[in-house]
């Protein structure tokens, strides 16, 4: 199968003029026409991963944080120099879908994966989305349940609430798009909030869940579920590790 022919898939899927304007979503390097059987999925477009990609067999490579986003100096000293140099070498297509799998997939997949019901989107780019827990819960109660279901050690919060209903969500950094979210909901979930951020919690009155931006690999696993329906190739999961560990 033809790499063209697989971009054409996830592009029916998550179309490239659903990204934000910021973003650089699609072909990050090689060739379209190159012959694959099988390709790795993984959260993020680095060295790390690339390698991964090279010793499993694979000819290409999708990503969920494409390593593009400003004007490139093609400058092999530089990480990015460096991934591009290797994936060419290694003739491997890269393709990433960021905010267009944002906006469709990614923050549904995290919101079922706390159970929530009457998912619909909260904000005006349909980035993050609201919904319901099945069940009201205590805000300890809430903390420990999010812990679970991303399978995470812990958070940070800021704010204090008796009970938990209503939830919003944006996976990655969704700080920016607090004050378009917090109005509609108890608890608001996101990563790489900053130390300011926590002041809106009280001004609101809500709870900020702050778990970090690799729960986002929860994608790894989900598009490989829908490609496979869709794709006659292998395909295979990344490690993802993530870049931050606890001590």
């Amino acid at each position: 199968m033809k790499a063209e022919q697989i971009i054409k898939i996830m592009e029916s899927h998550y179309p490239l003029s659903c990204q934000e304007d910021w973003d650089h979503c699609g072909l990050q390097a090689g060739n379209i026409h190159t012959e694959v059987n099988k390709i790795m999925i993984g959260l993020d477009a680095d060295l790390q991963t690339l390698q991964e990609a090279i010793d499993a067999g694979c000819q290409m490579l999708i990503t969920h944080h494409p390593f593009l986003f400003n004007t490139l100096t093609l400058d092999t000293t530089t990480p990015i120099g460096r991934f591009i140099e290797k994936a060419i070498k290694h003739n491997i297509v890269v393709y990433s879908a960021h905010t267009s799998l944002d906006k469709i997939s990614m923050n549904r997949w995290l919101m079922e994966a706390l159970g929530c019901l009457n998912i619909e989107d909260a904000d005006e780019s349909n980035i993050t989305k609201k919904g319901v827990l099945p069940d009201t819960m205590g805000m300890y109660e809430f903390l420990d349940y999010v812990k679970k279901a991303f399978n995470i050690p812990s958070v940070n919060y800021a704010g204090k609430v008796k009970e938990v209903s209503t939830v919003g969500i944006c996976g990655g950094s969704g700080g920016d798009l607090i004050d378009e979210v917090a109005p509609q909901v108890d608890a608001y979930v996101t990563g790489d909030l900053k130390y300011h951020s926590g002041l809106k919690a009280s001004d609101y009155n809500i709870l900020l869940v702050d778990v970090g931006h690799h729960v986002e690999v929860i994608m790894v696993h989900k598009l490989k579920e829908l490609l496979e329906k869709e794709i006659d190739c292998e395909i295979v999961e990344a490690t993802s590790p993530g870049y931050f560990k606890g001590y």
